[in-house]
């Protein structure tokens, strides 16, 4: 690699760090040729198909341009699908590999919806709903094409409706092949009081129904909010879980629930308002799981009278579920919480799979079972003890246990964990030992909570054969030389971007290579030199003046 050490040493510290980047998604190394696993691709969703074989959805790229699709079929062992189908949808969303994917949705009548996070440092921020609010929402056909029809109209009712700074908080598909779509517009507070739109489409993408959910919060004689999910109920009905805050200085109610007209459900509404301030309950929910006979499953934290829970159950009339075993996970915080995964790991049983907020990094406290990272629970509640006994000691991050030493708080991460139609529980996160046995994330479990063996970790980065044409070993810019060029562009009103191109390889594989320079110490990898020329044009085109220069941006020896 053609570069000082400090260049090299700048470099490997971007690698770590995790520099932002610009939404340049049409020039960002379609070309680049990688063979190594790329431990930054993350599992972020896993739906079933009609076929029993699986989809995943992931992010990968967060430092480098591999080719990886966003998503991709594959079998319970994690080998790819190579039916036309499979390969049509994994290339027709291999443009969406450098957006971070929020939410995966099957749909019933054929076909997936997938929304991602906007790596565009100018999309609307947001505070309500999920870890990343979405920007983009992206439907397939069964074949895999992008039903670019549908996606249009819905971009276009959202832009009509919401308005041009809306994102998307949280969405749900229905039996009807619907779409929900629960929208927003920024705000600065955590607690929103801007308008929060509800959406439905017709499988076609046409807008079937809208509400203004801020001014039903109003009619409940609720105020700020903080939107968590949105869930559709057997009946067409929608509940709504988050933070709802009862004016005049009351509580928070943590679930409201619609009924098919999209009216509030007073049957469930007015008895759990009523119950929650009257009886000085506390009850947060931030994950539900509605259930065919109007009951709701919600995870989070239940104080106040003779009960406390973290699993509760409330009944279609808006009560705790006396039916219900309210599930407790003993110990301290973190080790007795449970994690803000996207969905709840809800098996064909009715039962759910829950992952603790934390692994332990050394032996796990004590309580009704040892902590492993995962706890199954069935339908009414109680533990699944086979489950639980297959686990044995479960998930451990020993990696971080090396130099935690004396913190007992330092412990791994569990990003995802999904329960399959066939029994089995797939898991991601942070660990490197399973049951006593090293493992590299995502796994496997059965039903029984063994470890299925063979299946393929980390599928996501075994790259399909496609054709690769070759790096440009010239510039428009410059004549190459066999030396480093560095080309500046200026924007009006201030601000220098810095191309830096290298003859050679670098740390991201690309030969020749380029990067860009915009402040501080660090540069973003932007792939191989046709990729820097393209973003010179691109800022000519938008009114920088561009020219070639004689300073290294990250020649750290200057003072």
């Amino acid at each position: 690699m053609r570069c000082g050490t400090t260049t090299c040493v700048a470099l490997f510290t971007l690698l770590l760090s995790g520099a932002a980047f610009a939404a340049e998604e049409e020039i960002w190394s379609p070309y680049d040729q990688f063979s190594a696993p790329n431990e930054d691709c993350d599992l972020m969703a896993i739906v079933p198909t009609p076929k029993k074989s699986w989809l995943v959805g992931h992010t990968c790229n967060q430092l480098n341009g591999e080719p990886v699709g966003s998503l991709v079929v594959i079998d319970p062992l994690g080998k790819r699908d190579k039916a036309p189908a499979s390969l049509a949808l994994e290339a027709a969303s291999d443009r969406d590999r450098m957006k971070e994917l929020v939410q995966l949705l099957a749909v019933p009548s054929g076909g997936y919806i997938a929304t991602y996070h906007s790596r565009d440092e100018n999309a609307p921020r947001g505070e309500s709903g999920p870890a990343s609010v979405a920007h983009v929402l992206v439907r397939h056909t069964a074949s895999g094409a992008r039903a670019e029809a549908f996606n249009t109209r819905v971009r276009q009712a959202l832009l009509k409706t919401v308005g041009p700074t809306s994102f998307i908080i949280t969405a749900d598909v229905d039996a009807q092949s619907r779409l929900i779509v629960a929208a927003s517009t920024p705000d600065e507070t955590y607690r929103k009081e801007v308008p929060l739109w509800l959406l439905r489409f017709t499988p076609e993408g046409t807008v079937e129904r809208t509400l203004r959910f801020d001014g039903v919060l109003k009619g409940l004689d609720l105020g700020w909010y903080v939107l968590k999910q949105v869930r559709v109920r057997a009946d067409g009905g929608l509940f709504l879980s988050g933070r709802f805050l009862v004016e005049d200085g009351g509580g928070e109610i943590p679930v409201l629930a619609l009924d098919s007209r999209w009216k509030p459900d007073t049957r469930f509404n007015t008895p759990l308002i009523s119950w929650l301030n009257q009886d000085s309950e506390g009850l947060e929910l931030s994950l539900i799981a509605p259930r065919p006979d109007g009951s709701v499953v919600g995870v989070g934290e239940l104080s106040g009278g003779a009960v406390t829970a973290h699993v509760v159950r409330l009944t279609p009339q808006g009560r705790l579920d006396r039916l219900f075993k309210p599930f407790r996970q003993e110990g301290q915080y973190p080790q007795g919480r449970f994690m803000n995964v996207p969905e709840l790991g809800r098996g064909p049983d009715g039962g759910l799979v829950l992952a603790q907020n934390f692994i332990p990094a050394f032996e796990p406290p004590k309580g009704p079972w040892l902590a492993p990272g995962l706890v199954r629970l069935k339908e009414d509640g109680t533990v699944d003890a086979r489950f639980q006994s297959g686990l044995g000691a479960g998930l451990r991050y020993r990696k971080a246990a090396v130099g935690a030493k004396e913190d007992s708080d330092a412990s791994g991460f569990l990003r995802l964990v999904a329960a399959m139609p066939d029994g089995s529980v797939v898991v991601n996160g942070h660990f490197d030992e399973f049951a006593g046995r090293k493992v590299t994330p995502p796994i496997r479990l059965a039903a029984d909570g063994s470890l299925v063996e063979g299946f393929q970790a980390r599928f996501e980065t075994v790259l399909p054969k496609k054709p690769q044409a070759p790096n440009a070993k010239t510039s428009a810019f410059f004549q190459a030389d066999g030396k480093p060029h560095y080309i500046a562009c200026t924007r009006p009103g201030g601000g220098t971007e810095t191309y830096l191109y290298w003859l050679q390889g670098d740390i991201w594989g690309h030969e020749p290579s380029c990067a860009v320079h915009l402040a501080g110490d660090a540069a973003s990898p932007a792939g191989a030199w046709q990729h820097c020329d393209a973003r010179v044009r691109k800022a000519q085109a938008q009114g920088a003046t561009c020219a070639e220069t004689k300073h290294n941006p990250l020649d750290l020896r200057r003072r």
